[in-house]
């Protein structure tokens, strides 16, 4: 047999070792999973929190939100050892973040203050809002798998002027040091920030 014959029967057989290598590292690869913010602070088991009153009280519109670029993408990303920033590629947001933040103030807003038309931007329900509130996160930093920090401005704005605002600071402890925990504390301090932005609503 040449040697062109033996290289030529060979083939098929060096494909197919391919092939599965191919398929076992494929198979090896760790899932993807996806966090969300989590259950609203005040409805986890909270029987007594009345729902927004359809119609009522002024409107609102929660944005645009904006995110420092190092955070506004899809994988979760933590500070390790003060400096290094690790972007977790299997381990990933439910939804666009910026979005995802802005749905959950307007849902806590709303809850707070019982008002029932408060929608996140770029929602077309409201057309004239009585209110708008657009918000700079300036840090969202999470750090190891111990705490996150949010640092926000916001503004409140009706008929085009500024009426109230101010800046956010606040700190989530991280419990049980998983990504779970951490999904769960970015919830928490965006509810704590919606309660602050809630309160200035129509006063």
């Amino acid at each position: 047999m040449t040697r062109s014959h033996r290289l030529h029967r060979s083939a098929p057989a060096l494909a197919a070792l391919l092939l599965s290598a191919a398929l076992a590292a494929c198979s090896s690869s760790p899932p993807v999973r996806h966090y969300s913010l989590g259950p609203l602070a005040h409805s986890a088991g909270d029987a007594s929190a009345a729902p927004p009153d359809s119609g009522a009280g002024p409107s609102l519109i929660v944005g645009p939100v904006s995110l420092p670029d190092v955070i506004d993408r899809p994988q979760i990303v933590r500070i390790v050892d003060g400096v290094r920033v690790e972007v977790a590629d299997t381990h990933r947001w439910s939804g666009n973040l910026r979005n995802e933040i802005a749905r959950r103030l307007a849902t806590g807003i709303a809850h707070d203050r019982h008002l029932g038309r408060v929608v996140a931007w770029p929602a077309s329900s409201v057309v004239q809002p009585d209110y708008t509130v657009p918000v700079d996160i300036q840090r969202l930093e999470t750090t190891a798998f111990d705490h996150v920090t949010l640092e926000a401005v916001w503004t409140l704005r009706h008929a085009g002027k500024d009426v109230a605002g101010g800046r956010f600071v606040a700190t989530e402890k991280i419990e049980g040091g998983t990504y779970e925990g951490l999904a769960a504390a970015h919830g928490r301090l965006v509810d704590a920030l919606a309660r602050e932005i809630g309160g200035k609503v129509g006063r």
